[in-house]
């Protein structure tokens, strides 16, 4: 068991290794289309109908359930499931996917390589980080023509589990993060209306925001112990409005992304979010990574955990992966 006090060295990965795998294509069959209306509001509402028509003109098959409160597309989706549909997608943002895998996920040991469910996020709400790291396109046109074109890969689904609520799992697509990102998550209005808005939100938490000190565990040997102003545990590649935490992240590896931030000030900071934008925030002499199958986090004191951009707990945080649990829809 090895013990370090500093961020641990940055690991990385050859040049290239985020591109999509494209494996076989998913089975013929019509689509649900699970539509969130307050996703983005109403200018979201009207992409959604130009997405629709495009979709349609493609000669796509679909239906469409649309929710009606918190929780509601999980349910639709884990019954969709339970009725034999196996192709979903997803009009609105990051948190209407986070439901929804939530609820592809409720069954899930009982389905076999042969019998995975397809999921396309339609990039409408606010953030849409995961359809960046799916490369899918924003423009309707070629959105459609990239579901039609049905270019598939296997995708692996994140789990966190809470050894002080046992029993209490909660699923992520994208990527999950403890300490600073979440606490400015607690802060925000249910709808944050743009990037601008979370960023100068974060902004003004920094100033205030008092470093917990971390454990962190990875494949059951502790190695990193000290004060960090967050983790960010990645499955993919982007979260917080198109930051770029995890830029070699790989979607189906069997692998978390670990991504530590050592404690800084505010005027130290604002150049780590630069370098979170632009991608190249694992050169920074301040931030670690490594990669492992099972991360556990302690904070004392404890800390907000979120997962694709949802708040679903305090650490203590386990997190590991179902490897190869979804079928997803990626553009070139």
């Amino acid at each position: 068991m090895t013990v370090h006090d500093a961020a641990p060295q940055v690991a990385r990965a050859p040049a290239g290794s985020t591109a999509p795998r494209h494996d076989d294509p998913p089975p013929d069959g019509a689509w649900l289309a699970i539509y969130n209306p307050t996703a983005g509001r109403s200018r979201r509402s009207r992409a959604w109908l130009r997405v629709e028509r495009e979709l349609r003109r493609t000669g796509l098959r679909f239906d469409v359930a649309t929710t009606t409160a918190a929780g509601h597309a999980a349910d639709i989706a884990a019954t969709a499931l339970r009725d034999g549909a196996r192709r979903i997608l997803v009009a609105g943002g990051d948190g209407t996917v986070h439901e929804v895998v939530n609820g592809l996920m409720r069954d899930h040991a009982l389905r076999t390589t042969s019998d995975l469910p397809t999921l396309v996020p339609l990039p409408l709400g606010t953030g849409n980080d995961w359809a960046r790291s799916l490369r899918l396109p924003h423009d309707p046109v070629a959105l459609a023509r990239c579901v039609a074109r049905g270019t598939a890969m296997f995708h692996d689904v994140g789990r966190i589990q809470f050894p002080e609520r046992p029993g209490t799992v909660r699923w992520f697509i994208n990527v999950a993060g403890a300490g600073f990102d979440a606490h400015v998550i607690e802060r925000l209005p249910a709808q944050t209306p743009s990037a601008l808005a979370y960023l100068a939100s974060a902004l003004l938490e920094l100033g205030r925001y008092q470093s917990p000190r971390f454990r962190m565990t990875y494949d059951g040997d502790l190695a990193v112990a000290g004060r960090f102003l967050l983790a960010f545990v990645a499955n993919a590649e982007y979260c917080g409005h198109r930051m770029h935490v995890a830029p070699v992240a790989v979607l189906d590896d069997g692998r978390l992304d670990v991504v530590t931030v050592a404690e800084v000030g505010l005027l130290r900071a604002l150049p780590k979010l630069l370098k979170l934008y632009r991608g190249s925030i694992l050169s920074d002499p301040l931030v670690g990574h490594r990669t492992a199958a099972t991360v556990r986090i302690d904070a004392e004191p404890g800390v907000a955990v979120e997962a694709d951009g949802q708040l679903v707990g305090r650490t203590p945080a386990v997190f590991s992966l179902q490897r190869r649990a979804l079928r997803v829809i990626v553009g070139d």
